[in-house]
């Protein structure tokens, strides 16, 4: 594109003026052809002459080697074709060159034939049909010598310094004046070379040599582009490189593709530290997840849609532990019962009762406030810590650590209110299934604004868990999301235990000690540095995961304080960009962490079975009808891959913001410290494990088979991704619910 802006700017120069230059006793025509490269293989061939008679031009008409094709276009005037192998060019307005002017006219779209050089004819005619410079130039074939250019880069990670090394083969003779090298985009620095001057502008570098140099065909330049700071951004970058001779004619030009690949950032060391002490009534051991499910379960933790209205709730606590105490506000004016449900399978119930308290009285609270600054910037946070406690819930011993819905109903309203129960007595089981809390508070509406939203003038720059939940009728995105993984496992009996992004945050370092292996939920997009140091130091100790979500560590927060009720997240520096891990560079992606790269919200597309492990005994060829859900990830080619990743299976999605298709991939690799960490690429595992999937996604109501197709997925997942440690029973049935659950409404994400 440069070259032919460069060929345009002449031809315009020369064909916009009179020129006239003093009389001379003898002027040659001096007729040069010359070829440069063009777009699809094509290329421009570009006629310069001297004017040896003054005039008006009337046209000019040139040969070109015989067999040439293509679709023939120039500036300035129009071309036809008057007999084979010749070309007539007639100005679109009057010029009038006075002798010694130089024409120059570029034709472009060329493909020329093989073979060659050619002598070609160029003649100049006036409008008084006097001959104004006519003559014959050598073209030599561009194809000779074949530009080769390679691009190397002494230090090839984006955000530092390197020297980059150009060369190329110079395809014709001539002077050497200048050789032009595109830098990576964002590339910085005060740059030097040798043997030349050196000047850089709109993202290109010239080369200048100090003395004339004599160059043949075939001779190799290279050129050193020292001092350079590159981009924190890096990728698979395509970069060009052209050297022109003193007479302006093009010497060589051709590209290179350069691979500047971020490694995963270097992350800080999180403290190891060790549980707290089991406080006085709590065990030291708890019961088993097969004998936990054993006991009887009940339906009645379900609200009806005809009980949704005014009642909401929230506790002070995201999780606990036994030993704890956590207060619940109510907004109601309504007697209430407060009952306590762990969830789990529970003969396909889904639930367990373990604690209540009934005719609890009530008040309407105040409304919840929207304000907050920080730093010069308007926070928009909304907060309901002005409402006073309804009830304190002790968590005694009865209390198995799990996941829970605390259900709040009175006034023909219920609403409920999540709370997972750690389990901090030391023992380090087999499987540990994260809570996305921070995602589900980022999507929370409730009283007036969240992340996603706030109207024209945006969402929040700071949240805080210290109001209900809008979605999953108070339980974020536990009911939609979430409850299926829950159900899943413990069905199977498996060795499970749970927390939240917040005690990622709190006791990451714990993780190697508290499970083998860590399942990620469908949605568990918001990270804050603590998170992502402590899943990274983690594998590197050999906890293996897998995410079977999408979308995963994509946005970074900052809690803001020890007890992790609130965090923030900049919007401000640049909008949404700002706010993703990968604005700090590419290294802090999340394909380099967990193996693919957030690519787009889709609307709901069809996953069909393939031979790969992730799905033995499910039938090759087996559609799946709206699989492909939510949000999904791609491998990136840009972004930096594990070695040995793999691609385990895929699929395609149609991103809904703009209809286009993406490719979906489920990715694997084994990290050197034996870890495993399986990327799944969809929100939708967990909704098929429980055949409920969001009421607003364009996904049907998972079938039974498709339910035991992801089950068995899950199950292949879960043995391989535990290097056969989690063994999953091979059961003929799939786990089924015999609770009657309302589909819930998962609200999008405005994504960029």
């Amino acid at each position: 594109m440069f070259r032919r802006l460069v060929a345009s700017s002449i031809a315009i120069l020369l064909l916009s003026a009179t020129f006239v230059l003093p009389a001379a006793s003898v002027v040659g025509a001096n007729v040069t052809v010359t070829s440069t490269a063009g777009s699809g293989g094509t290329v421009t061939l570009t006629y310069r002459a001297t004017t040896t008679q003054a005039g008006s031009v009337r046209d000019v008409v040139v040969s070109i080697p015989a067999g040439s094709t293509g679709k023939i276009t120039s500036i300035n005037g129009t071309v036809s074709t008057i007999s084979p192998g010749v070309l007539r060019w007639r100005p679109s307005k009057a010029v009038v060159m006075g002798v010694g002017a130089r024409f120059s006219i570029p034709f472009y779209g060329l493909r020329l034939p093989t073979g060659g050089p050619w002598s070609l004819t160029f003649k100049a005619t006036g409008t008084t049909g006097r001959v104004l410079s006519a003559g014959t130039g050598t073209l030599v074939p561009p194809a000779t010598f074949p530009a080769k250019v390679l691009i190397l880069a002494s230090n090839p990670i984006p955000g530092q310094m390197t020297t980059l090394s150009y060369a190329g083969t110079v395809a014709r003779a001539g002077v050497l004046a200048a050789v032009r090298m595109q830098l990576p985009a964002g590339a910085s620095g005060a740059v030097t070379s040798i043997n030349g001057t050196l000047t850089t502008s709109g993202g290109y570098a010239t080369w200048r040599p100090l003395a004339p140099i004599s160059v043949g065909a075939g001779a190799r330049l290279s050129i050193p582009v020292n001092g350079l700071v590159l981009s924190k951004y890096g990728g698979i970058l395509t970069l060009a490189m052209s050297a022109t001779a003193s007479t302006g004619a093009s010497l060589m030009s051709g590209s290179a593709t350069l691979n500047l690949i971020a490694p995963p950032a270097a992350m800080p060391v999180v403290p190891v530290g060790g549980p707290p002490n089991v406080r006085v009534g709590c065990p030291s051991n708890w019961p088993t997840t097969g004998t936990e499910n054993a006991e009887p379960g009940t339906d009645d933790w379900v609200i009806p849609s005809s009980m949704n209205g005014p009642l909401a709730a929230y506790l002070t606590r995201s999780s606990a532990t036994c030993g704890d105490i956590v207060e619940l506000k109510v907004t109601s004016g309504e007697p209430v019962s407060i009952v306590a449900y762990r969830m789990g399978y529970y003969q396909g119930l889904g639930a367990r009762e373990i604690w209540r308290q009934d005719a609890v009285p009530t008040v309407v609270q105040p409304a919840p406030t929207t304000g907050g600054t920080a730093d010069g910037h308007d926070l928009r946070m909304t907060s309901a810590a002005n409402w006073t406690t309804t009830a304190d819930i002790p968590v005694s011993a009865s209390w198995v650590p799990g996941t829970y819905l605390i259900k709040v109903s009175g006034g023909g309203f219920a609403s409920y209110a999540p709370l997972t129960i750690r389990d901090d007595s030391g023992t380090k089981h087999d499987l540990l299934i994260q809570q996305a809390t921070a995602t589900w508070e980022a999507y929370n509406s409730y009283g007036g604004i969240g992340f996603y939203s706030g109207g024209e003038a945006g969402g929040s720059g700071r949240l805080t868990f210290d109001r209900p939940y809008a979605e999953g009728q108070g339980s974020g995105q536990f009911l939609p999301l979430e409850q299926g993984l829950v159900f899943w496992a413990e069905s199977k009996g498996l060795d499970v235990t749970y927390w939240t992004n917040q005690d990622l945050d709190e006791f990451g370092g714990q993780l190697p000690d508290r499970a083998g292996t860590i399942f990620l939920p469908g949605h568990d997009e918001y990270y804050s540095l603590p998170m992502r140091a402590a899943l990274s130091q983690a594998i590197a100790s050999g906890v293996n995961v897998a995410n079977l979500g999408a979308n995963t560590a994509y946005r970074r927060i900052t809690f803001t304080d020890a007890s992790r009720r609130s965090w923030d997240i900049d919007r401000y520096t640049a909008g949404y960009s700002s706010t993703t891990w990968r604005y700090l560079g590419d290294g802090y992606a999340s394909q380099p962490l967990l193996g693919a790269e957030y690519v787009c919200a889709v609307v709901g597309d069809t996953l069909t079975t393939g031979t790969s492990w992730v799905f033995d005994g499910v039938p090759a060829g087996t559609a799946l009808p709206g699989f492909v859900a939510g949000e999904i990830d791609t491998v990136q080619p840009g972004l930096y891959q594990q070695a040995g990743q793999t691609i385990a299976a895929t699929s395609t999605g149609t991103c809904r913001t703009n209809g286009r298709s993406a490719a979906m991939h489920v990715t694997t690799y084994t990290a050197p410290s034996g870890a495993r960490v399986l990327n799944g690429s969809s929100f939708a595992y967990g909704c098929f494990l429980i055949a409920r999937c969001p009421s607003n996604w364009a996904v049907p109501t998972p079938s039974a088979s498709s339910q035991q197709a992801v089950g068995t997925m899950v199950a292949n997942i879960a043995e391989w991704v535990s290097r056969g440690e989690i063994a999953v029973p091979n059961d003929t049935t799939i786990a089924r619910a015999r609770a009657a659950v309302p589909k819930q409404k998962l609200e999008p994400g405005l994504q960029p």
